[in-house]
């Protein structure tokens, strides 16, 4: 029995070495994939019971998970309008990241979204702003638009802190909400960020772009009706391809230097590669082959080399 199980074991090992060559990844990242494939979507928001337990949370204010006030040292700018804030480990700070936290448009803020921005803040020494944005099925986009263009607002007029001085940062819904964010900064002569940084960034919801096709099965983390779904209830009576709904329709034109980061097998790939295309100024996508959605939050040797690469685009000064 221990021979044939010793025998299993450096043959799984041996198969998880195989695929990572092929593949070109790590062997750590196809592991992780693998859980996320039997440990995610135990919700879904078409379900009515799901959908009934999103429109309660999100009707109500939000609270800061115990743990995360402890542990990480968040705490309210301001409760009222929902701003969340990470003071720097460095005095005077001169680096804000104001961060736009990911979640299809109906998820609160994830631990893993709280650790790696925490640990990025203190690396760089920076502070957080991090605006809890309305969310669908009870708001849409103009509510979330109108709440995170305010924070930005505010962040300049009381902070003392310029727009030099703040990177923009967003994941996933949050990556959109970013990119639709300073095109309407652009648009309303605001001072934009010094730079934007996202991560698997969520810029058409229209989601008809035909290479998501390809990807369908290899996405573990992101269901493309769920995503259809969920974005349809954030536009509310928007169109999908508004600009302010779906930033990469907008005017890509005088906005921040862009970095995207991007795994080949997200679901949403596709549309950060047009997105680089059609811009007309500094966009820069990173790609990491067969890496998923959001893969940066990860323990993954790639998670670790982004990470490194993001630390380089804020500086450390």
């Amino acid at each position: 029995m221990k021979k044939m199980l010793l025998t299993t074991l450096v043959a799984s090992a041996a198969y998880l070495k195989y695929q990572s060559v092929r593949q070109k990844r790590s062997v750590q990242s196809i592991l992780v994939e693998q859980g996320l494939r039997h440990f995610l979507h135990e919700t879904d928001p078409r379900k009515a019971s799901d959908f009934e337990k999103f429109n309660h949370v999100n009707s109500e204010n939000y609270r800061i998970p115990e743990q995360v006030q402890k542990q990480l040292d968040f705490k309210w700018l301001d409760i009222d309008m929902q701003i969340l804030k990470r003071d720097s480990i460095v005095t005077p700070e001169k680096k804000i990241i104001f961060y736009l936290h990911g979640g299809s448009y109906w998820y609160q803020p994830f631990g893993l979204q709280y650790h790696f921005i925490a640990k990025l803040a203190d690396r760089v020494g920076a502070s957080v702003i991090m605006p809890i944005y309305p969310k669908a099925p009870v708001y849409d986009v103009n509510d979330a638009l109108s709440m995170v263009m305010k924070s930005y607002q505010d962040l300049l007029a009381t902070s003392g802190v310029t727009a030099e001085n703040i990177i923009l940062l967003g994941d996933s819904a949050g990556g959109g909400l970013a990119v639709s964010l300073i095109e309407q900064l652009r648009n309303a002569q605001i001072d934009l960020p010094k730079q934007v940084i996202l991560l698997s960034p969520w810029l058409d919801l229209s989601l008809e772009n035909p290479e998501i096709a390809k990807l369908v099965t290899k996405d573990p983390i992101l269901k493309l009706e769920e995503l259809r779904f969920e974005g349809k209830y954030y536009a509310g009576s928007e169109n999908l391809k508004s600009p302010i709904v779906s930033p990469i329709y907008g005017d890509l034109v005088d906005l921040p230097p862009i970095t995207i980061f991007g795994g080949t097998n997200d679901i949403l790939y596709p549309d950060m590669k047009l997105f680089t295309k059609k811009a007309k100024q500094d966009v820069r996508l990173i790609t990491y082959e067969g890496m998923f959605h959001v893969f940066p939050f990860f323990r993954l040797p790639e998670s670790k080399r982004a990470y490194e690469q993001i630390v380089d685009i804020i500086g450390l000064d």
